[in-house]
This record gives structure tokens, sequence and C-alpha cells, in this order.
């Protein structure tokens, strides 16, 4: 393992934090409509893994001030993947 862990460990903490916004916020019920999508569910897990991973990358960027190796960058997905089972079971609900 690669990334420092404090990294981790607040990328972890971001990881609960958000999904837990997620599960307390709803959903739009223009989603449909607006993305024009069949599967809420689908659609929403796959936004908030690329909101993570994403937010993660820049904090990487923001903590080290230099962008990360293919390895670091991997490990900052699988701390997301960590989560799999309970991301899709929430966004689930939805489709």
């Amino acid at each position: 393992m690669t990334l420092d862990t404090e990294f981790t460990k607040q990328t972890d903490h971001l990881i609960k934090q958000t999904l837990e916004l997620y599960k307390n916020a709803g959903v739009s019920p223009r989603i449909t409509e607006v993305w024009n999508i069949k599967n809420v569910g689908d659609f929403l897990c796959g936004f908030f893994v690329g909101e993570m991973v994403g937010s993660a990358l820049s904090a990487f960027q923001i903590f080290h001030k230099r962008e990360p190796t293919a390895d670091e960058h991997m490990e900052i997905v699988t701390l997301v993947e960590n989560y799999s089972k309970e991301i899709q079971d929430f966004f689930s609900k939805f489709n």
C-alpha cells in the first residue's frame, strides 16, 4: 500500500459521510426525465462512485501537491470499492 495513512483515513471518512448524506437527502423526482434513464439506482450508484473517486483524486492532489501514480489511483478506487456492498444495497432501492 502506497497511500499515506492519514489520506486513507480522511478518504474513508469522506465516503462514509457522503453516503450518509445521500441516504438522508432523497432523490429528485425529475431524475428520469432530466437524464432520460431507466434504472435510477444504477445511475445514482455510478454517479456516487464517480463522485467519490473524483473527490478523492482531487483531495490527493491538494494533500500531496502532485498527481497520483497509477498504483495510488488504483488504491483510491479500491477505497471506494471497499464500500461496494453498502453502496449497491442503498442505490438498488431506487431501481
